[in-house]
């Protein structure tokens, strides 16, 4: 009787060793920072905020993480950050911001992080980035209409654009989820309290960009930009700002975003705030 109860024993324990991987292959997670502008002159905290961050999300233990751009003023600052997000236990992607990437130094950027504009695949999702400040002049905050890109920029968007088109033709008989990365907002949503064209993405380069979001069959884009952590839906995409973990230009709550993504496609946003934060 003992024996087969042993037995028995040893029979759920391998079934629920089995059970185990497939029933966490069932959900994806992604932490999603944003904004961390260290070395910026409105954000003394910023490092400390950061280091607090990445304590945070490695106690969720998520898939991956991703860090949607303003990392740093300058490549001192880079290192810096870079320093600090070495301690994350899950892997990192970055997307570059429009104080990381200006409309006429791609290059510097590529020369730390590599690549503005690729894909990385977790789980059973493909995450498509893309390089926002190739798809306009951020170059100065006041500017009433959008500003024109320098020629040699607007060739690197054109490869970009291309590359993009290009992955949706190779995809065609790929089924598995897609979700989209970048920096800086292509619409605002109804409640964003400043209408000047600096946060946002602008035609021409509007219209190309979700054109190719469609045909990429991206329904969710992770975006940052605003500080402020806010989900909105336009044009049938959803858009997921993730909250800053630096300083608040437009109040709310310091913090990062994780997001729940299903093998349906259908992402759940949630905002983590970081207690006693300094903005």
């Amino acid at each position: 009787m003992l024996a087969v109860f042993v037995v028995s024993l040893a029979i759920c324990g391998f079934a629920i060793s089995q059970l185990a991987p497939q029933s966490a292959q069932q959900s994806l997670t992604v932490a999603q920072l944003s904004d961390t502008h260290i070395g910026d002159k409105h954000a003394p905290h910023a490092a400390e905020n950061l280091r607090r961050a990445v304590e945070m999300i490695n106690e969720r233990h998520p898939d991956a993480v991703i860090l949607s751009g303003d990392i740093g003023e300058n490549p001192k600052a880079w290192d810096e950050a870079k320093s600090i997000l070495a301690k994350l236990k899950p892997p990192l992607y970055y997307a570059p911001g429009n104080h990381d990437v200006h409309s006429n130094d791609v290059e510097r950027y590529r020369e730390v992080f590599g690549k503005d504009y690729y894909t990385f695949h977790v789980k059973y999702a493909t995450f498509v980035v893309i390089d926002s400040q190739l798809l306009g002049n951020y170059d100065k905050y006041e500017a009433k209409a959008p500003l024109p890109l320098p020629d040699a920029t607007e060739d690197e968007s054109d490869r970009m654009m291309s590359w993009l088109d290009g992955l949706a033709k190779d995809r065609s008989t790929r089924n598995d989820v897609v979700i989209g990365v970048q920096h800086i907002p292509v619409f605002h949503d109804g409640k964003f309290p400043d209408p000047k064209p600096y946060w946002v993405v602008s035609e021409p380069y509007r219209s190309r960009e979700m054109k190719a979001v469609r045909a990429l069959g991206i329904k969710h884009m992770l975006v940052g930009h605003w500080h402020n952590g806010r989900v909105f839906e336009r044009e049938g995409i959803t858009w997921h700002v993730a909250p800053a973990t630096s300083w608040l230009p437009w109040g709310g709550e310091l913090g990062f975003a994780l997001h729940t993504i299903n093998k349906n496609g259908d992402v759940q946003t949630d905002f983590i705030a970081l207690p006693d934060a300094i903005p």
